[in-house]
């Protein structure tokens, strides 16, 4: 045990300032976003929230969408910024939108008035650029599975108690309804407003942010260029948007389904939110340090089939209590999704990290924009689980392509080799 503790705190004795500082930010604001929207597959209270103030399925597509119109509209400026200027910036930025976001929710009172709140919700780009930025901030490429692999689990572990904190706060405050579930949104604009002033004062600008290069600057088309030519980028982009298109459309549909088709109350999605919680407390660290000594796309392909199992027990839930079940076999989605980021922000340099957030953000969030139109529409003509296959058959590209995407984990360094001749 003691050799346990020596070498967590060797780990974070060999980080970085503001490795510390994010750690403490990320895992309170993911923590406190989980009030409204839990770790469980898409359990989540500002869908139920919307439905509330009167959106049908439809109108709940045409909300979603506007996020990624918003998010499509600011990706490809943002992730430029960040690397010509400020990655500090724009991470400050994100936790001024989480100010706002909730804050705006809290004051509507029809679904129209939510507009600009999910529009302002949906400006993504922003946390990616934060996640780039938390990375980067990782001394060594062989600490980083571990270390976002350890940001997700001290959220788990400060989020076990989110999911029953909710749960009291909407039974308080008259359950599923508008005034059930608005005190969430006015928790987390205080605790939002708090890590900001934090982060405000302590962050510091990344070192090579910080100096001048002597390299002549170029147009914001001219870098995106130089990162949209490159053959592993394309494959791993293109492949993500088809499978994120329908699972990105879909998310926001969950809820009902949940709710109104299996008969979940508030305990049912309070439980599912513990228990998704309690599964990525229990894998994030040992597959985090089992990425970082045997490769990230092994541990993609061992987690994956929990993923598709989880959507299968949704779909095919007697009664609600196979719902939780289903919640802990999703836990090991997280898994899989930290290791496809890591993976994903090693694919360049870190003066080009920023770019590649901002590129994939705007591509996801164009391609997001019919989906949540076409599911919403479809909900109401179609057995919804049918719709709930797609994620799994779009799934099926990326995970043939991933061999041929670098691992510098692994020594797999062409890409880097290729770009410094």
């Amino acid at each position: 045990m003691s050799n346990f503790f020596g070498r967590i705190k060797n780990f974070f004795e060999r980080q970085t300032e503001n490795f510390r500082v994010l750690l403490a930010t990320m895992v309170l604001n993911t923590s406190i976003k989980t009030m409204t929207t839990s770790r469980a597959r898409g359990a989540s209270y500002l869908q139920l929230y919307l439905r509330s103030l009167g959106a049908n399925p439809q109108q709940l597509g045409y909300l979603n969408s506007l996020t990624h119109i918003a998010n499509t509209l600011f990706a490809i400026p943002i992730g430029w910024f960040s690397d010509r200027f400020s990655l500090k910036k724009v991470a400050l930025a994100g936790f001024i939108l989480s100010v706002i976001a909730p804050t705006a929710f809290a004051l509507s009172t029809t679904w129209a008035q939510a507009m600009p709140a999910m529009m302002i919700n949906g400006i993504t780009v922003a946390g990616m650029i934060t996640n780039v930025f938390f990375i980067t901030s990782v001394r060594e490429h062989s600490d980083r599975a571990t270390a976002m692999s350890m940001k997700s689990t001290l959220t788990s572990l400060v989020g076990l108690l989110i999911p029953s904190l909710s749960a009291i706060i909407v039974l308080n405050f008259g359950g599923i309804s508008v005034e059930g579930i608005r005190p969430l949104f006015i928790i987390s604009t205080f605790v939002s407003l708090l890590i900001l002033i934090y982060t405000t004062l302590k962050l510091k600008e990344v070192a090579f942010l910080q100096k001048d290069t002597g390299q002549k600057k170029r147009s914001l088309f001219q870098d995106y260029k130089e990162i949209a030519s490159i053959p592993e980028f394309q494959k791993w982009t293109s492949t993500k948007c088809l499978r994120l298109f329908f699972s990105r459309s879909l998310m926001p549909f969950y809820s009902l389904f949940y709710v109104e088709i299996k008969g979940a109350d508030v305990t049912t999605i309070a439980a599912m939110g513990t228990v998704a919680t309690l599964g990525a407390l229990i894998f994030l660290v040992p597959f985090g340090r089992l990425a970082d000594k045997h490769g990230r796309k092994k541990i993609i392909y061992l987690t994956r089939p929990f993923n598709y199992l989880s959507i299968l027990v949704t779909i095919l839930a007697p009664s609600p209590e196979w719902l939780i079940l289903a919640a802990f076999f999703g836990a090991l989605q997280t898994v899989s999704q930290l290791m496809e980021i890591t993976l994903e922000h090693e694919l360049l340099p870190e003066e080009q990290r920023g770019r590649v957030a901002g590129f994939n953000s705007f591509l996801w969030g164009l391609a997001g924009i019919p989906g949540p139109i076409l599911i919403g529409y479809l909900w109401q003509r179609v057995n919804p689980a049918y719709l709930l296959i797609l994620p799994i058959l779009a799934d099926l590209p990326f995970l043939a392509i991933l061999p041929t995407i670098p691992d510098i984990s692994m020594g797999e360094s062409e890409l880097y080799e290729r770009r410094e001749s």
